[in-house]
């Protein structure tokens, strides 16, 4: 591994708020030093003080998304902010962009209510017999009715209409009373749309995996782009930003 790949996953480790204090000095001797670096990390760096002001005072999640992109969009021209790195990290420039901001809006508006009034209650919607059985990284979910994004975790409840969101490098899995699960890859965001002798999931962008146990009920995955219905015990749907 050559010195940038290295500070590359650090400034992703900054970006996801996990980097220890030792590595974050170090990342920032090293952009002392690397403009492409340099440059990479000052971009995240706008993106924490971009959120923390869209969270001043609070606000809804959608309201703070919309401050922190027209706070990026007004920051002076810079080189492309991927472009030292390969495509594949965080799955190109969109999705990378796309990804950091809803994690980073999702976790601090999480931290930011936990901190003003407790835990987030549960939604007045159905809640469904899934349970989460993998978690890789971190999964954000979102309750019908609710801006709020909460980490997902393996003693989630799950409810109709939750809303699922993978950040780069990671992955969930859900599974169902009779064994089938369906997985969400990183850099992806499925909604639950129905669940009462027919399971519909919406996969508004990424990619996810059904495993299903036969026989089963009738399920199906819809994209923005059409509905796919399981006939099988296998399928993988994608969508691709074009």
């Amino acid at each position: 591994m050559n010195d940038c790949e290295k500070y590359k996953n650090l400034i992703e480790k900054y970006l996801d708020g996990i980097i220890a204090d030792s590595e974050l000095a170090e990342l920032k001797t090293h952009a002392d030093t690397c403009k492409p670096c340099r440059e990479e990390f000052d971009r995240c760096a706008v993106l924490q003080d971009a959120v923390r002001q869209a969270f001043l005072p609070r606000t809804a999640a959608k309201q703070a998304k919309a401050s922190v992109l027209t706070r990026l969009s007004a920051e002076p021209n810079r080189r492309p902010v991927f472009a030292p790195f390969s495509a594949a990290w965080f799955g190109g420039r969109r999705a990378a962009i796309a990804a950091g901001i809803v994690l980073v809006v999702g976790l601090f508006l999480g931290f930011a209510l936990g901190r003003a009034g407790g835990p987030v209650k549960a939604p007045f919607t159905a809640k469904v017999p899934i349970s989460v059985g993998r978690i890789e990284g971190t999964v954000l979910v979102k309750h019908e009715g609710s801006d709020v994004w909460q980490s997902l975790e393996l003693e989630s409840s799950i409810y109709l209409g939750d809303t699922f969101h993978s950040a780069a490098r990671s992955a969930c899995r859900l599974e169902f009373e009779n064994n089938s699960t369906i997985d969400l890859n990183q850099n992806s965001m499925l909604v639950l749309k129905l669940y009462n002798g027919e399971t519909q999931f919406f996969l508004e962008h990424g990619e996810c995996t059904a495993g299903l146990e036969s026989p089963h009920e009738r399920f199906f995955v819809s994209t923005p782009h059409g509905r796919v219905e399981a006939l099988g015990t296998e399928f993988t749907v994608k969508v691709i930003d074009e």
